[in-house]
């Protein structure tokens, strides 16, 4: 059973006793927070300590510590801190260096219909990458708790190409034509960076959809396999 405010503020007073080598005058709730489905409260201490009498807790549903109120000055700043914290100590994935990144982000973002993704959109996308592309694909990149459009904003914020893959399906879809405005967006008063595959679908099915987009050169699927296909999008990725 989960431990009460009380029994949960009694063990706040006892840590920071410990950690801060002080003693506690007083301990009083400030906030709740709720992240990912995991919910956290920040506590604020006042300790007897002249130099630096003033802490906040953060803990609950990740592991509590202990941060200083003249370094973080409100609530949200220490919750927000612990947070990147914790998530760095659970990533498994995490480093750091001093070194700067040849490249940032990704080559190209793929919009498609889900139900587009086993016959053409993941070995595409799996095809590109082991040509040495960095490619936002949604299987690849949200995780379990993600914001849907937040991360579709990211991927699209942080690549250089939008690889479109219109079909019937994307056509009835809410979800790619959000991403297709996305990158149209980008693309006013900028150079091109929406590159069209056509999946099953013509000139007059794109046309009956998106007159500009029927106007520009696109890929095809058919008669074009999966390694070609990919080849091609590399040349215009840069490649």
């Amino acid at each position: 059973m989960a431990l009460n405010l009380n029994q949960f503020i009694q063990r706040a007073k006892e840590y920071v006793e410990l950690e801060a080598d002080t003693k506690v005058k007083r301990v009083a709730f400030q906030e709740r927070f709720t992240l990912l489905g995991q919910e956290d409260v920040v506590l604020s201490v006042t300790t007897t300590d002249r130099s630096e009498p003033k802490w906040w807790v953060v803990g609950g549903s990740t592991p509590m510590n202990l941060y200083s109120q003249m370094k973080f000055p409100f609530a949200h700043e220490a919750f927000s801190f612990h947070t990147g914290l914790m998530i760095q100590l659970a990533a498994r994935d995490y480093s750091k260096s001093n070194k700067a990144p040849k490249a940032v982000g990704y080559d190209a973002f793929i919009s498609h219909a889900s139900e587009d993704k086993d016959r053409i959109v993941r070995p595409l996308a799996q095809s590109l990458i082991g040509l040495g592309f960095r490619i936002w694909y949604d299987e690849f990149e949200l995780k379990i708790g993600d914001s849907l459009r937040r991360s579709i904003d990211k991927g699209l914020r942080s690549s250089r190409f939008g690889i479109v893959v219109l079909s019937k399906n994307f056509f009835s879809k809410n979800w790619p034509q959000y991403e297709l405005d996305g990158l149209v967006s980008r693309e006013i008063g900028k150079r091109k960076m929406i590159l069209p595959v056509w999946h099953m679908v013509d000139k007059n099915d794109v046309m009956a959809y998106s007159a500009p987009l029927a106007d520009r050169i696109a890929l095809k699927t058919n008669g074009m396999n999966i390694k070609k296909l990919a080849r091609a999008l590399g040349e215009a990725l840069g490649g």
